[in-house]
């Protein structure tokens, strides 16, 4: 090919790369997949007709273009990255986790692979993934202070909160008045009991965002912690007031109001909560207990059935279920249900003890 022929070609390419650019920045993402599409295959390509599609709702044509572009070279980070974000947007997780790890793998220091893993894998429940991923992302990125937060939480959760504390002190060494590390350090102080330094801290959080609804809960449950009932009422009820639809607040409130003894104020919060979540098998559980200790027979067994149906393996609704049943008389119920109680209960006691008892202590929220 001579060298007229080779400056042709060159200055074709450039002519359609800018072109498919150009409708980029103009949001004409169809008309950058039409100039695309004219161009020979390739994995690149490939990767970017499927980035096209997603963006235009396209998810499912998206998906089949980015396992293409894998075909065509396994080695492409950005298709492995770009399929994973879209099996995530279609509930597919577990292959989307799968996808972003190999992403990390061909492309280990790209930050934004390993944010998105952490936070994939954090949500899946894949706590030992997620930590991995964080620390990967503070050695590639110390400066992020929201990775910090995260992994503060994480592993304060995990069991390690005087680790998490650290990482929470790090970033308000940086930004004093950063509320999701100041609710991350509560939480680490909630975790080693030490409730005082906890309420001081969610104080300092509600001076710097007095309207906070976590910031509120999660004071009114360290006060709940540490049996200081009328400062729990007061700071659950403002976070109620602030954000209504804090499921959690709604059953620590009613927690609190069982504890004091106020039976018909408890129900209405665990209702209200179950109501809110549907699949809230704590609430329905402490509703049940509620109602039984009124003497609402029929709501109370409602309640502690569907406690039961929700997490089979608590042994807390059949016990309770069991007792209520033999105070109406039927012993055969009762005894079955208690029965199924111990089963329950013996199985449970065989595994690791959880770090929270649920029927007894919601946890603190976060502050994203």
């Amino acid at each position: 090919m001579n060298w007229v022929g080779l400056i042709w070609i060159i200055a074709a390419q450039a002519d359609w790369r800018a072109e498919a650019d150009r409708l980029k920045a103009l949001g004409d993402a169809a008309g950058a997949l039409v100039v695309i599409e004219k161009r020979p295959q390739s994995s690149a390509l490939e990767d970017e007709a499927g980035f096209l599609l997603a963006t235009m709702g396209r998810r499912a044509k998206a998906i089949a273009r980015f396992r293409s572009a894998i075909r065509m070279s396994p080695l492409n980070s950005s298709a492995h990255y770009h399929l994973g974000v879209a099996l995530w947007l279609e509930g597919n997780r577990v292959e989307a986790v799968q996808a972003l790890s190999v992403a990390t793998k061909r492309s280990p220091t790209n930050t934004e692979y390993w944010e998105r893993l952490a936070v994939a894998a954090q949500e899946m429940g894949d706590r030992s993934r997620a930590l991995e991923a964080y620390r990967r992302v503070l050695t590639l990125k110390p400066a992020c202070l929201e990775c910090r937060n995260s992994l503060s939480f994480l592993l304060t959760d995990q069991g390690q909160a005087a680790q998490g504390q650290a990482e929470a002190l790090r970033v308000l060494r940086i930004d004093a008045k950063n509320l999701a590390a100041l609710s991350n350090l509560g939480f680490a102080y909630l975790q080693q009991n030490e409730l005082e330094k906890a309420i001081e801290v969610y104080r300092k959080g509600l001076q710097i965002a007095p309207d906070s609804a976590v910031m509120h809960y999660n004071l009114g449950l360290s006060f709940k912690q540490k049996d200081e009932l009328e400062g729990a009422k007061r700071h659950l009820t403002r976070a109620l007031e602030l954000d209504s639809q804090l499921v959690e607040g709604h059953y620590t409130l009613g927690i609190v109001h069982w504890q004091n003894g106020e039976f018909q104020q408890a129900a209405v919060q665990f209702e209200l909560a179950a109501g809110k979540s549907p699949d809230y098998a704590d609430a329905w559980a402490m509703l049940g207990t509620v109602l039984r200790q009124q003497g609402e027979v029929v709501r109370a067994k409602q309640a502690l059935q569907e406690a039961i149906r929700l997490r089979p393996e608590d042994p807390g609704p059949y016990s309770q279920l069991g007792q209520l049943l033999r105070t109406t008389g039927d012993f055969e119920g009762s005894a079955k249900y208690l029965a199924e109680a111990a089963v329950k209960k013996a199985a449970k006691e065989s595994k690791q003890k959880e770090m929270f008892d649920r029927s007894s202590m919601a946890r603190p929220k976060v502050i994203r």
